[in-house]
């Protein structure tokens, strides 16, 4: 006699349907225990190395220190030269070596040219003309530039000017000598040094006041150059 109901079979009176259903929640079932199921994707493990905070990240200075750049007179040795008294102009500076140009400064150390007359170095040789903040840094070189009192000077030549009564007033030309010496802007060392007489007539263009006193040769510049040509254009070690 039938009854109505469910079937019954040999899988213990379940449906396909049923089994297949069971089948896939105890496979899902499996993968979900060796790993975490959810409905977003995995996510990448979390480092646990510290990033860079805005303590750590180094930042420029502007504007960038000062450099040590010493006077004239500190490089050179004084007014009246005394070589316990040199210091190194640019101790931080590049050394004098590699390829050239090497860059120099000059420092006249008397007080007979006027600033119309005083040596100078080509454009091309100064660090003053260096672009960029402090030139002086780049400096190689030192030249100083001082007037010989050992040298025996005598009467060149007559200055003479007109007043505004008509009058006449005279002053004294002589001859002179410099020495130069020539350092090493980082340490100091002195380099060379050489003698050059005065060539230049001084003698001023116009004098206010009265005329008269004494003036001194000078050193052409052209002669100057040539002079430091080899040191300023060497090809050194380094």
């Amino acid at each position: 006699m039938l009854r109505q109901g469910r079937q019954q079979n040999d899988w213990g009176g379940v449906t396909g349907s049923q089994r297949t259903t069971r089948l896939v929640a105890l496979v899902v079932g499996t993968l979900c225990g060796l790993t975490a199921c959810t409905g977003d994707p995995d996510s990448p493990p979390a480092s646990t190395t510290p990033g860079p905070s805005a303590s750590t990240i180094a930042s420029p200075t502007w504007p960038p220190p000062r450099p040590t750049i010493r006077t004239g007179e500190e490089a050179c040795g004084g007014s009246t030269f005394d070589p316990r008294a040199v210091r190194p102009y640019n101790p931080d500076g590049p050394a004098y070596a590699g390829a050239p140009v090497h860059l120099a400064a000059l420092f006249v150390m008397h007080s007979y040219a006027p600033g119309e007359l005083e040596s100078e170095l080509p454009v091309e040789w100064q660090s003053q003309r260096h672009p960029g903040m402090y030139p002086q840094q780049y400096t190689q070189l030192v030249v100083c530039e001082y007037f010989d009192d050992d040298y025996p000077s005598k009467k060149v030549d007559t200055c003479t000017y007109n007043t505004s009564t008509g009058d006449k007033q005279t002053a004294e030309l002589r001859s002179a000598r410099f020495t130069y010496r020539i350092f090493e802007a980082k340490t100091g060392k002195q380099v060379s040094r050489f003698s050059l007489p005065g060539t230049v007539n001084s003698c001023r263009a116009v004098v206010y006041g009265a005329a008269g006193g004494t003036y001194y040769r000078l050193v052409l510049n052209d002669e100057l150059t040539a002079r430091l040509r080899p040191l300023v254009m060497a090809r050194r070690p380094g």
